[in-house]
């Protein structure tokens, strides 16, 4: 079963330039935001519980680039099939989150999934990362 942790939130204008917040962020790109991601702590290992902290970044001020809610979800694409932690998340700041609970209780690929939720529609950024 895949689980969603959603908060909804409203953006007007992106806090920084778009740049990595701090070493150790992975760079996710849609049409209309960057987000960048670091698991804590990392390396993740298998059936450990780690968080992840996502800042999320407009591409533009365009009233197309605010949204509505955003959601953060993994899974095995290949068994397809989620975790079996449901992790929580909290603000940390202005376009800032950290989600807390995730556990990858077996080796392979896992994908995360951040949708971002907005009135044109939903934006989906992945990345993928190989537990051995």
């Amino acid at each position: 079963m895949r689980r969603l942790v959603a908060l909804s939130v409203l953006v007007c204008a992106p806090t920084f330039a778009c740049d990595a917040p701090g070493p150790g962020f992975e760079r996710l790109e849609s049409e209309r935001f960057v987000l960048w991601m670091a698991t804590q702590p990392a390396p993740v290992e298998v059936g450990a519980e780690f968080s992840v902290d996502a800042v999320l970044c407009p591409k533009t001020t365009a009233k197309a680039a605010k949204f509505d809610a955003i959601r953060f979800d993994a899974w095995m694409p290949a068994h397809r099939h989620g975790m079996n932690a449901r992790p929580s998340l909290k603000p940390l700041g202005a376009d800032h989150w950290r989600a807390e609970g995730f556990r990858f209780h077996m080796p392979g690929r896992w994908q995360f999934t951040v949708d971002v939720d907005t009135a044109g529609g939903r934006e989906r950024l992945t990345h993928d990362l190989v537990l051995e």
